[in-house]
């Protein structure tokens, strides 16, 4: 098992461990001038030396590759709807993202799915959400 530091960072021998058991660590060397990125993504084992990760005085930081997203967006807020009322809402099933709804009944409308009350309103929550999520 890992150990995670503080900056979530873990020991030269611990990536060596997690390279083993398949997962994705990444490394970061003040040092080398060839990096582009901070963190950099450990493709083949051999490409590095075994001194790397074992350093008394380390040069390179070692990190488990991290496995979930940091959303920061702004969007309209929903709102409850009415029985009668036309909505927009988020839908898998559409190329746009979004679809319109109309309910005759309160009960037509799912309590743990959010409504907009325009289609301008969705439309930004639905660009909001594709430029966000990078994966």
């Amino acid at each position: 098992m890992e150990k995670l530091n503080e900056q979530g960072l873990i020991s030269g021998a611990d990536a060596l461990r997690a390279l083993a058991d398949g997962k994705d660590v990444e490394y970061w060397c003040e040092n080398d001038p060839s990096i582009q990125k901070r963190w950099t993504p450990i493709k083949a084992f051999n490409e590095y030396r075994l001194s790397y990760f074992l350093e008394d005085k380390p040069r390179f930081e070692f990190r488990l590759k991290p496995s979930t997203i940091k959303l920061s967006l702004e969007i309209p807020a929903p709102f409850r709807p009415k029985s009668g009322d036309m909505v927009w809402c988020l839908s898998e099933l559409s190329e746009k993202g979004y679809e319109a709804r109309t309910a005759y009944d309160a009960e037509d409308f799912i309590p743990h799915i959010a409504y907009w009350r325009t289609e301008e309103e969705i439309k930004k929550v639905v660009a909001a959400l594709r430029g966000g999520i990078k994966g």
